[in-house]
């Protein structure tokens, strides 16, 4: 008889939920949607790293598709932990992003602690995927799509400096760019 073994299965079921949370986001909040994606301002060179940035976690969510998880079960317990951290400050952070009126910048929720606290949960997530596979290729790529993500998110400061001024430089200075940096 055999025993069924998590490491027979692939990890596509946690990126899975993370593409229907962002599909639900996006079909249910149109306008919100539109005005995460708004790259009026952008440089050229911001566009690209925004564009890189913002197609960067598919391939990494499709290979989980062929990839297994760990047989390591502190590694996959680490995983599953900072998975559910990380879909737990995901879900807050677009409650806030909902709930802010068009024109006023995130500040409230976990806008208090990270300036970026939605990307800090992709982040997490994919991380523990990458924990909950032993995956080095994953982390590898997780890498370089931190790297264009802290472009994308330079840009984005650098927009609402310019659209909410003074108050939005405050808030610059109070509230780390992601947890504690």
């Amino acid at each position: 008889m055999t025993i069924f073994k998590l490491s027979s299965c692939s990890a596509w079921p946690l990126s899975l939920f993370f593409i229907v949370l962002g599909i639900f986001f996006v079909v249910g909040k149109k306008d919100i949607a539109r005005r995460m994606a708004d790259m009026t301002g952008y440089t050229t060179r911001e566009k690209v790293f925004t564009t890189l940035a913002s197609i960067a976690p598919y391939p990494f969510m499709v290979a989980t598709v062929w990839i297994p998880f760990t047989d390591i079960r502190p590694l996959l317990y680490l995983g599953v932990l900072l998975y559910i951290i990380g879909m737990v400050l995901f879900m807050l952070s677009i409650v806030i992003i909902i709930k802010t009126p068009q024109n006023e910048p995130f500040v409230s929720g976990p806008y208090r602690f990270s300036r970026n606290p939605m990307y800090v949960a992709a982040t997490i997530i994919f991380t523990s995927i990458c924990f909950a596979t032993a995956n080095i290729v994953l982390a590898c790529y997780l890498v370089i799509a931190v790297i264009l993500q802290h472009f994308m998110i330079l840009a984005e400061e650098r927009i609402c400096v310019a659209k909410f001024g003074p108050r939005f430089e405050d808030y610059l200075n109070r509230v780390p760019r992601y947890l504690f940096v």
